[in-house]
């Protein structure tokens, strides 16, 4: 049943992870308006009145079928059943968004205490995800695209060489995630400044090494990418916005669409890592994306 071609692109089933919220929401909105006629778009939330309230706002805009779809990156049973039921009512997965996150570090806050939630969520229940649905997924032009962050990049270039080594030559899942582990736990024992996030920036450095051990062993593409400091709910009511001006998420969004639609990375591209590159204040219209190295 998969299609091919660019014309095909319009007509994907795509699934959002944590889509009625910041980024995702706006990554669903940019995907609503140019999925076509036979495109589905299902809209992973953890309550699923908020992702019918986000499918009733999207279907005026969109030709395509809106589905909530329940799903909590941390519950083994919902994902056993967000599985079933995509293949039950779609038979297909083109293209899976893994956006679902969080960031824990607030002022105040112990470092120890955040690790494990941390890393359930941003790596564990992405892993757990991705693993699930490959199953369905597996078409000519089928892909992954894992959200991430600059600071990812940063973390992992901030390791020493032994470390850096470790973490990215990892040869399966488990060795990358105890690597991933110790690494936070080692950073969790320094004090942070304020607006420092180490725990969170390190569980974005493992989600890269995932893209990278990923994308060389399966057939989907499967890239990273980085929408930039955006002003969202994952920073909670305190976040500071007075030294650095933040993006709407809109414009950070369409890295992830753009990728999405074969706009940037040629439609082939696997195992890279792509960032929103435009400045704030940017008309999305005019946003602008580029390719971001692994190493310095």
């Amino acid at each position: 049943p998969y299609l091919t071609g660019q014309t095909a692109l319009t007509y994907m089933h795509v699934l959002i992870t944590g889509s009625t919220r910041g980024i995702g929401r706006a990554i669903a909105e940019g995907v609503a308006r140019r999925l076509s006629d036979g495109g589905m778009l299902f809209l992973g939330c953890r309550e699923l009145s908020a992702g019918e309230a986000l499918a009733e706002e999207l279907r005026p805009m969109s030709r395509a079928r809106m589905v909530p779809l329940r799903l909590d990156v941390t519950c083994a049973s919902t994902l056993a059943a967000a599985v079933a039921f995509v293949e039950r009512t779609s038979g297909r997965l083109d293209a899976l968004i893994n956006n679902a996150g969080i960031l824990l570090e607030r002022r105040g806050c112990r470092l120890a205490d955040i690790v494990e939630p941390t890393l359930l969520v941003n790596f564990d229940g992405l892993v757990d995800i991705t693993r699930a649905f490959l199953r369905i997924m597996g078409g000519p032009d089928s892909q992954i695209i894992n959200l991430s962050s600059g600071a990812g990049l940063r973390a992992a270039r901030a390791l020493s060489a032994i470390d850096r080594a470790a973490l990215d030559g990892a040869s399966d899942v488990a060795s990358l995630r105890s690597t991933l582990a110790k690494l936070c736990v080692r950073a969790a024992a320094h004090p942070h400044g304020a607006g420092e996030t180490p725990i969170y920036a390190l569980s974005k450095a493992g989600v890269n090494s995932y893209t990278r051990l990923l994308a060389r062993r399966v057939r989907v593409r499967v890239n990273a990418c980085s929408p930039g400091f955006c002003r969202t709910e994952i920073a909670g009511t305190a976040a500071d916005y007075s030294t650095r001006e933040p993006k709407t998420p809109a414009l950070g969004a369409t890295v992830a669409v753009r990728l999405l639609f074969g706009e940037i990375g040629g439609g082939a591209a696997t195992g890279t890592f792509f960032k929103e590159s435009s400045k704030p204040g940017t008309p999305v219209a005019e946003a602008q994306s580029s390719v971001e190295p692994w190493e310095d």
